[in-house]
């Protein structure tokens, strides 16, 4: 499953959806926009999105996880918008039957999607005097 949303992600949704009577595990990954020594006070991320190829791209991301033995259901949300700190703007789930192979494919899912998924983010900063 992919998809893009406007909306808050609702994580407990999706991990619900993960659960298969041959998978042994579920692997997750949340991304959210993070204040930094190097990025400075960040109140929040805005992404942006050319949907079209991010869809393509992120279906694409989904099967070739899912050609992998042992992989039974990938999960991959991604929020746009302006999503404020402490919210999830990427949900990554895996659900496999051994730990070992979520975790691998977990990790390259969030790496793939970094790397080749049209979407782009502007980060939001307090204003100087601002409360």
């Amino acid at each position: 499953m992919i998809k893009i949303l406007k909306e808050k992600i609702d994580m407990l949704h999706y991990v619900e959806l993960l659960k298969k009577d041959d998978a042994g595990a579920i692997v997750t990954f949340l991304g959210e926009p993070r204040k930094s020594t190097e990025d400075g006070d960040v109140t929040s991320i805005n992404y942006t999105v050319y949907e079209t190829m991010a869809l393509s791209e992120m279906k694409k991301i989904e099967q070739e996880a899912l050609d992998i033995s042992g992989i039974k259901e990938v999960i991959i949300i991604h929020r746009i918008g302006e999503v404020p700190l402490q919210e999830i703007s990427l949900f990554v789930g895996i659900s496999s039957a051994h730990r070992e192979e979520g975790f691998k494919v977990c990790s390259m899912v969030v790496d793939k999607v970094k790397e080749k998924v049209p979407i782009w983010k502007e980060i939001k900063y307090a204003r100087s005097g601002d409360s």
